[in-house]
């Protein structure tokens, strides 16, 4: 058989097989051969790139995107959608494939440091009910000190996520930021703030969502920073925020006197032991994302295909 022909029949046995829906029994009967010979010229078609596969959903995975993200930061696991709809959609969407990334790891998470946020909220929302029992949930920074629709259920999110793991969760009374640095030092040693701090540090697993140096950050529309902090921040070279460290783009704090007024965990939390999983996507979560998987504050990245393209594009 000349190789002409046996294009010619690798191409008829695919029509039959993907247009026409015969099983390789019944293609093996029209085409006079054996239905070994069959699976052979379909596998050989699918070598060649006369097949193509395409998985079309908007949960499904770009899994070469995955291995070159794991690949360029050393990451223990990347799960990356093929998710190109408009912001909401696409927070619905990874938030969705976080959760089940959340509540498939195996040993299951026992304790869970989680950050506050839109993208966490999400998350917490798509988690199934009693996906596990007896799970530890702490505030790994302060609170809101305002409260809208929108804010409210990111506050609620760490109460649901306890909650929906058939455990507890341990609320950090305390802002975020406050203004005068000895009043920050003694909340970090009152006891309650101090215990619930360390055990977020040391938790298992820590869940959050990196933050861009934006004027509308929820930071600014909670109250706790005005834009002017905002150009400061980005005129000493901060790109990015993790639990309210405004770090550059080596993942080093960029102002002394802002960090020593911040109730939160440190960054040494999210370079330390245990499983460090980052979920976000957009534009503007790309070189957070990336200063942080370059600085080793995260072992697993949740993220759609448009935004890890351009984490590494950077």
């Amino acid at each position: 058989m000349t190789d002409s022909e046996r294009e010619a029949l690798m191409l008829r046995a695919a029509e039959l097989y993907y247009y026409e829906r015969l099983t390789q029994a019944a293609i093996a009967d029209r085409l006079m051969c054996s239905r070994w010979t069959v699976g052979r010229l379909l596998e050989e078609a699918r070598d060649c790139g006369m097949i193509t596969i395409s998985i079309v959903h908007p949960n499904a995975r770009d899994r070469p995107l995955e291995n070159r993200l794991r690949d360029a930061f050393g990451i223990a696991d990347a799960i990356v959608v093929t998710c190109d709809e408009e912001a909401r959609t696409a927070r619905r969407i990874v938030a969705s494939a976080t959760s089940d990334y959340l509540t498939g790891l195996r040993p299951r998470p026992a304790t869970l440091g989680v950050s506050w946020g839109r993208t966490v909220a999400a998350v917490a929302q798509a988690m199934p009910e009693r996906w596990t029992s007896g799970l530890k949930v702490y505030q790994a920074f302060g609170g809101l000190i305002r409260s809208d629709d929108d804010d409210d259920v990111i506050g609620r999110s760490i109460s649901l996520i306890a909650r929906k793991g058939q455990g507890v969760g341990r609320l950090l009374p305390a802002p975020a930021f406050v203004r005068d640095v000895e009043l920050a030092q003694r909340l970090r040693q009152e006891p309650s703030i101090a215990r619930t701090l360390r055990d977020a540090a040391g938790a298992d697993t820590i869940l959050y969502s990196p933050g861009a140096i934006r004027d509308d950050s929820i930071l600014v529309r909670s109250g706790y920073l005005k834009k002017g902090v905002m150009e400061r921040l980005r005129a000493k070279g901060a790109v990015a925020d993790f639990f309210s460290h405004f770090v550059d783009s080596r993942g080093a704090p960029v102002i002394p006197e802002v960090e020593d007024r911040v109730i939160s965990i440190g960054l040494e939390a999210l370079a330390g032991p245990g499983r460090r999983i980052m979920a976000g996507h957009g534009p503007d979560k790309a070189l957070p994302m990336r200063v942080a998987l370059a600085a080793g504050f995260a072992t697993a990245v949740v993220t759609d295909s448009t935004t890890a393209s351009a984490i590494l594009a950077r």
